[in-house]
């Protein structure tokens, strides 16, 4: 089902690079995912944009090819989605109304980085502090 809205996503917007369009649809698709945040810019009304914040995992594949140049427009698959909320605590996008999975156009992400974990949800920014180096040292004598 997502393989034929996607297409259908394609055939809509097909002024654009159809080719592009396809690999990156594709790509969102095959092989290993990885852990992302990526921030996007989505024009809005009067000319406006919207800034959007979210960690999580998108094809690997489709990322090396953002990263490299390679697909410039087409869709990115966000799933999984976390996000910082008001209460400085990051939370699930996944509810009662939401799959916890986005679409987003390529075209409109600003920063996008691999991340080794996806945030732990009711937790807050301080889960990715650095923990201190263990400031004892051993003494290795020699015989």
């Amino acid at each position: 089902m997502k393989n034929i809205l996607l297409i259908s996503l394609i055939l809509v917007l097909g002024g654009c690079n159809l080719e592009s369009e396809a690999e990156a649809i594709s790509s969102n698709f095959d092989g290993e995912r990885i852990w992302v945040f990526g921030q996007f810019n989505v024009p809005a009304e009067d000319d406006d944009l919207e800034s959007y914040y979210y960690y999580g995992s998108v094809s690997q594949d489709l990322y090396k090819s953002i990263a490299n140049s390679t697909i410039k427009i087409g869709f990115i698959h966000l799933q999984d989605i976390v996000y910082w909320g008001d209460d400085d605590l990051f939370h699930t996008y996944k509810d009662k109304e939401n799959t916890g999975d986005m679409i987003f156009r390529i075209e409109h992400i600003v920063r996008i980085k691999q991340i080794e974990n996806l945030p732990i949800t009711g937790k807050g920014y301080e889960q990715f502090d650095e923990p201190e180096a263990d400031k004892t040292s051993t003494n290795v004598t020699e015989s």
